[in-house]
């Protein structure tokens, strides 16, 4: 297969796995005789890409194992998340970390991350989408932190400490070294990528200064006190957002009250997450919707969304990615409501493609970021 000219590269993207850790059964003088402690697993994906649009990849399930005494937990499986598999736009994680996964694991130490996933891959640079299909990296398949691909699927075994250890927090972060992905004949039907992990721990973690983030569906909502119920899978997060100014967001109440008539996915942005209360004071929010452009104006267009339900926005404001046009299927971040003109607020407007066949609201990706 012969490398294209057009080499795309791109800067280091990263994927972190923290371990908040809380004793849910902690016994009498220790483990000794009396069982073991558990602690709390949370799966995080973060990116700092600037030269792709979209990195679509699907996650299928990941692990940690201690490879001495076979000790498993699944962090991430079909069984804990049925809307799994997770799929999971890499292109929009920048300066943030994303929220995939909690699970509850035994409080031992483990060495080492398996993370499974689809072979096929999306890409798209400023204007072209690529569908393309992972490869081993360079001819070192079978090796620690190489990607090893069998089939439709692939995995990697990415070697680092994650020791869950009762009333402590444990980081671990997995560097994908996107600037050392290979891409071969993008925009073809032989398209590959190669993909090569690395762990990062320790101190530096100091350097990533990010917001932590929850994607979900907002349930339970009440003006009256600034809350709402954030679903994430199986587990469920109490949100506060008194905090969030209506010159920040305008009519917030609005925005959340349609993405939970329309289970829309809403993204809360915190600076903390209390794991063990499962609450979060939000900074930030937006409600996310993927659909088709009609009746586009220099300030205005009307979304079609979710089996024909509609919507108008004013992206007047948004930062747009891609040529927008009438019969584009888009992506839309809101941030707000207008009473007035009864609009919704968009933030940033991305492009995805141009539709050449009728509306079908399956094709929406619901991807996690």
């Amino acid at each position: 297969m012969s490398k294209k000219n057009a080499f795309i590269s791109v800067i280091t993207g990263i994927v972190l796995l923290i371990a908040a850790v809380t004793v849910f059964n902690s016994c009498s003088g220790g483990n000794n005789g009396g069982g073991t402690s558990n602690g709390t697993v949370a799966l995080y994906a973060t990116d700092n890409m600037s030269n792709y649009k979209q990195v679509i990849v699907t996650i299928n399930k990941a692990t940690v194992l201690n490879t001495g005494s076979s000790t498993t937990c699944d962090v991430l499986t079909t069984m804990t998340t049925p809307s799994t598999p997770l799929k999971i736009n890499i292109a929009n994680l920048s300066n943030v970390l994303q929220l995939l996964s909690i699970a509850e694991c035994p409080a031992v130490p483990y060495n080492r991350l398996h993370i499974e996933f689809d072979k096929t891959v999306e890409l798209m640079n400023s204007a072209t989408t690529s569908t393309c299909s992972f490869t081993s990296y360079k001819d070192e398949s079978n090796h620690v932190n190489r990607l090893y691909c069998n089939g439709e699927f692939c995995s990697l075994d990415i070697n680092g400490a994650v020791n869950v250890l009762a009333n402590q927090y444990n980081k671990v972060a997995l560097d994908f070294r996107l600037r050392d992905f290979d891409v071969y004949d993008f925009g073809t039907t032989s398209c590959s990528v190669t993909m090569k992990v690395s762990p990062i721990h320790g101190k530096e973690f100091e350097n990533l200064y990010r917001q932590e983030a929850i994607t979900g569906l907002v349930t339970n909502l009440t003006v009256s006190t600034d809350t709402f119920t954030l679903l994430k899978h199986h587990h469920s997060f109490t949100v506060l957002y008194s905090g969030i100014t209506a010159s920040q967001q305008p009519a917030l109440d609005d925005l959340l009250l349609r993405a939970q008539l329309d289970g829309l996915r809403t993204q809360v942005t915190t600076s903390t997450i209390d794991y063990a209360n499962k609450t979060i004071e939000a900074s930030k929010i937006y409600v996310k919707v993927e659909g088709l452009v009609s009746y586009l104006t220099t300030t205005n267009l009307t979304l079609t969304y979710k089996n024909g339900k509609t919507m108008t926005v004013d992206f007047s404001k948004a930062v747009t990615k891609g040529s927008l046009a009438n019969d584009a299927w888009v992506e839309v971040q809101l941030n707000g409501y207008d009473s007035t003109t009864t609009n919704f607020l968009a933030s940033r407007v991305e492009v995805e493609y141009e539709c050449t066949e009728p509306y079908d609201h399956k094709k929406e990706m619901n991807t996690e970021d």
